[in-house]
């Protein structure tokens, strides 16, 4: 098995997760303060404990299930793994694993506020697109689960950056090829008769 982790993924989670740890220590350092050295607070000390609690929900999202966001590439399927979901494509719905750019398959005016964020240092460079003849159906509310800058709007399939594209392409055909040649060789089967077949046992 060999595992790519998605680049834009650990771009957004390397922007953000400093600030929310800042953010949050700032928060913790006012409770705590106000706690246990003097009331400064007031009435809204609740606010700041509970702000200080929803930075540290955003912090574990950004900060570590991000940053597990990968592609496996699997003997029996890719695993596509996001920060709170993964989905298994089966080779038999991946027609062909080429070279492409983001900048081919999303206009810049197109990418906005944290979109652009996410894909800005790897606009032009190569990534893979992992092209597809149906899209599982684990899929069907995908823009939920993962982010839009994964999928083609041209045709479908999936834009995968990773570090190292080149192997990770030559993995993808690699799995594929072997899927199916192994589908083959088990759809030929043992075509003898029942009896004959029990005869070698």
């Amino acid at each position: 098995m060999s595992k790519f982790k998605l680049l834009i993924y650990q771009e957004l989670s390397r922007r953000i997760r400093g600030k929310l740890l800042w953010l949050g220590v700032i928060f913790l350092a006012l409770g705590v303060y106000d706690l246990f050295v003097q009331p400064v607070l007031g009435r809204v000390w609740y606010a700041v404990w509970a702000a200080a609690a929803v930075v540290a929900l955003l912090w574990l999202y950004y900060g570590l299930l991000m940053r597990r966001a990968a592609l496996f590439v699997r003997p029996e399927s890719l695993v596509l793994r996001g920060p709170l979901r993964k989905v298994k494509i089966s080779y038999g719905r991946i027609d062909t694993a080429t070279t492409t750019k983001i900048a081919k398959h999303f206009s810049r005016e197109s990418l906005k506020g944290q979109d652009w964020a996410m894909v800005e240092p790897f606009y032009h460079l190569t990534c893979v697109f992992v092209e597809m003849n149906s899209f599982p159906r684990a899929f069907t509310r995908r823009r939920l689960w993962f982010s839009r800058l994964l999928f083609s709007p041209m045709r479908p399939g999936l834009l995968i950056v990773v570090e190292d594209w080149m192997n990770l392409s030559r993995a993808i055909d690699k799995a594929r090829n072997e899927w199916h040649e192994k589908r083959r060789s088990n759809e030929k089967g043992d075509k003898r008769s029942l009896a004959a077949q029990i005869l070698d046992y």
